[in-house]
């Protein structure tokens, strides 16, 4: 057995929040096949604020469950203090960490443990995508901050995609660590998005019958409106689908993404409010996960529509394997490698990005053919629960739980020292630069010093020759002829007045 500590996110799925997250998911994904082999575990988790019902949670909640359990609010979870208080107490013979910012976290501890990293998601990726919507390139440098700092310290990797994979291999290369000592060592594996082994259970009848009719074909949105959706392209086809079978209805239960994307939701919303079709947009917004859940159990099928950007080809769905989990038929992009695998599978239905029409047609068609839909849906299901289980997609992480083991270059690495040295020249150059920049500066003020000098005399020359011409006329009016002369003056005016 060993002492594992955690560091993730929650809501985790077996808590009462108003909305799944795809990072608690995760989490979830990777602690309970730990927990079923019988390892000891302690899970620190970042709290969603927006996720719980009771707004005002203590900034940290610790709790005994069948594992020692943490909440913490950002503050609390942020505190290296705090983190390295827990890390003392608990004394885990590992760290694993998942997402970026509690992978962050882990990386800062200064205490040295065998560190697994589970990158979810490409992080740069994904900042391009936020950059985009928010039309600001801002957040990309604290996004790398992140992930450099987890590249220098981890000792394995694992990600979501063979795409990522590559990618991370990338990334560890341009840190130093692909070095003479890491030679041959594996540094990375993929752990696929999963599904839990146990069924989803079917609560109540929560959508035929009352919001719309027994007989409407739903198509089901579920989760945030994140960077990556295509909103315009969704929008089009489903207005276009509608008009030709009205009885197909757009079901939404998710929306904005605070922190992350607060734009593409009510982008949709304005669409939507302007159609001719809105009414048979359903638009529930965040439910908690019970609620949204049985919706799975009651759509036709459930739609994910991907831009082609690099966050997606990168990246995976947590909201697919919810969907397999449900036997809920899937109509995606074919952007993402699970996708992929499912289509060749044969077990969902893909369309083009972009393609709207292609889209509506898709739409159409399955609405005409429900029962050869269903039938897929059974299919993906069946296919995920061999496949995509907890137990099986961790595999690589629990056999290294079993043993954990630090990289072959920790201690050992020196990193790019030319690289630094360049470095260094530059930032020399770059002082040297605004060195002559300041020496420039100050002649040019000495320079305009002595010109303003020059100007200051001459002002006060010429405003000495003013007094002087002054004097002189104050004198001459005085004397006898201009006296004489002014009187002679006067009296010609009276005389011709």
């Amino acid at each position: 057995m060993t002492k594992v500590l955690i560091l993730g996110n929650n809501p985790l799925p077996f808590e009462k929040t108003n909305y799944l997250s795809a990072l608690g998911l995760r989490t979830w994904q990777l602690t309970k096949p730990l927990l079923d082999d019988g390892h000891e575990v302690c899970l620190v988790c970042l709290r969603v604020p927006q996720a719980f019902a009771v707004q005002e949670l203590e900034p940290l909640i610790k709790k005994e469950r069948p594992f020692l359990y943490y909440s913490l609010d950002f503050t609390t979870f942020t505190d290296p203090q705090i983190i390295h208080h827990i890390v003392e107490e608990f004394d885990p013979d590992c760290l694993v960490a998942t997402n970026l910012l509690p992978c962050y976290q882990a990386a800062r501890l200064k205490d040295k443990k065998p560190f697994w990293a589970d990158l979810h998601g490409h992080a740069m990726a994904e900042a391009q995508a936020k950059a985009a919507v928010d039309k600001d390139d801002q957040f990309l440098y604290n996004y790398w901050n992140q992930e450099r700092h987890v590249i220098d310290k981890g000792d394995v990797f694992s990600c979501v995609s063979t795409p990522q994979l590559y990618a991370v291999i990338g990334e560890l290369g341009a840190r130093g660590r692909l070095n003479q000592y890491t030679n041959g060592y594996n540094f990375v594996h993929v752990i696929f998005e999963a599904i839990p082994e146990t069924p989803l259970a079917y609560n109540r009848a929560a959508l035929r019958g009352t919001e719309v009719a027994r007989d409407d074909f739903v198509v089901l949105w579920s989760g945030g409106y994140n960077t990556w959706a295509d909103v315009d392209t969704l929008f089009r086809a489903l207005e276009g689908a509608m008009k030709t079978n009205p009885k197909i209805k757009f079901l939404s239960t998710g929306g904005e993404i605070k922190g992350q994307d607060e734009v593409t939701y009510f982008h949709f919303l304005d669409l939507i409010r302007n159609s001719s079709c809105s009414a048979n947009f359903i638009m529930k917004g965040w439910l908690p996960i019970e609620e949204s859940r049985s919706y799975y159990l009651e759509a036709d099928v459930g739609i994910n529509i991907d831009q082609d950007i690099y966050e997606v080809k990168l990246g995976s769905k947590m909201r697919i394997m919810e969907w397999l989990w449900a036997g809920l038929p899937i109509l995606s992009t074919r952007v993402c490698e699970s996708i992929q695998i499912l289509e060749r599978e044969g077990v969902c239905f893909t369309f083009r990005p972009g393609d709207a029409a292609g889209l509506q047609d898709q739409i159409i068609w399955m609405a005409n053919h429900r029962e050869k839909v269903r039938q897929q849906g059974e299919s993906g299901r069946e296919f995920a629960c061999h496949n995509l289980s907890y137990a099986r997609t961790t595999e690589p992480l629990r056999a290294w739980v079993n043993n954990p083991y630090l990289a072959p270059d920790q201690g050992q690495r020196i990193g790019f020292e030319k690289e630094r040295d360049s470095h260094i020249s530059h930032l020399e150059d770059v002082l040297r630069d605004k060195d002559r920049l300041i020496h420039n500066k100050d002649l040019e003020i000495k320079q305009m010093k002595s010109v303003i000098g020059l100007r200051d005399k001459e002002l006060e020359e010429t405003r000495s020759r003013i007094r002087e011409l002054e004097a002189t006329l104050d004198r001459y009016h005085r004397t006898l002829p201009y006296r004489i002369y002014a009187l002679l003056r006067r009296v010609r005016a009276r005389r011709n007045p």
